[in-house]
């Protein structure tokens, strides 16, 4: 894919000075990442009785998670109505899981051949992500910081996407304007509305998930998860 990038093939129609990635869901698979977390939380914390029971506790860490759309302190004062016998605090709750996360998270053979490629053409690329400062911990333990010193991080930033200044402020980063800029993500208003609209190129990462039948109608350039085609649209 890296070829049709850095070469403009008809694949990319289009000038692509730079690229910009979101980063959960995108550079790595959180969901997956998030699933093996859970299976080792239910195993050390929660008394599962059998392979039932240990499975509907992780699908609850699961459904409870929303995709890490839900706050971590609400996530744990659930679990924890659900589960009595969790003793332990919720703030220590969530400073144990940032904690652990981090041994769960890693970057996939495609994504990092893909960062190698990016490296090995000269191609510029740099991180956007909404989040706090802890996005940060991830991107170092991914090593994504010794590639790339254009990363932006919502809460450090002070506006998150879809915002333009985000946005903006990232091509700027890497001297490109953004309609020579190509972002990729996964999330289709964060993501691909916010960077359409300030300009830029755009690739949605589906992860298997259908585009959202709402009243965002956009022109899209679907990338096909992970890593394997592009297909303009």
């Amino acid at each position: 894919m890296i070829q049709r990038i850095t070469e403009s093939s008809s694949c990319m129609p289009y000038r692509i000075s730079a690229i910009l990635f979101d980063f959960d869901d995108t550079l790595f698979d959180r969901d997956r990442a998030f699933r093996s977390w859970a299976e080792s939380f239910v195993r050390t914390h929660l008394e599962s009785q059998g392979e039932l029971r240990y499975r509907e506790a992780v699908n609850c860490l699961v459904s409870l998670d929303a995709g890490g759309y839900c706050p971590r302190e609400t996530l744990f004062s659930k679990l924890k109505e659900s589960y009595p016998s969790l003793q332990q605090s919720v703030d220590h709750l969530v400073e144990t899981f940032y904690q652990q996360f981090l041994g769960h998270i890693s970057l996939e053979e495609e994504t990092q051949w893909l960062l190698d490629a990016l490296g090995q053409a000269g191609m510029p690329f740099g991180i956007v992500t909404n989040g706090s400062y802890r996005q940060k911990h991830k991107i170092e333990a991914l090593g994504l910081d010794g590639l790339t010193s254009c990363i932006f991080i919502s809460e450090v930033f002070g506006c998150k996407k879809p915002e333009a200044m985000i946005f903006l402020a990232a091509a700027s980063c890497m001297g490109a304007v953004a309609e020579q800029v190509l972002f990729v993500g996964d999330n289709p208003y964060a993501d691909i509305w916010g960077a359409q609209r300030v300009g830029m190129k755009t690739a949605w990462l589906h992860r298997g998930r259908a585009w959202p039948q709402t009243s965002l109608t956009l022109p899209r350039t679907s990338l096909l998860a992970p890593w394997k085609s592009c297909l303009p649209s």
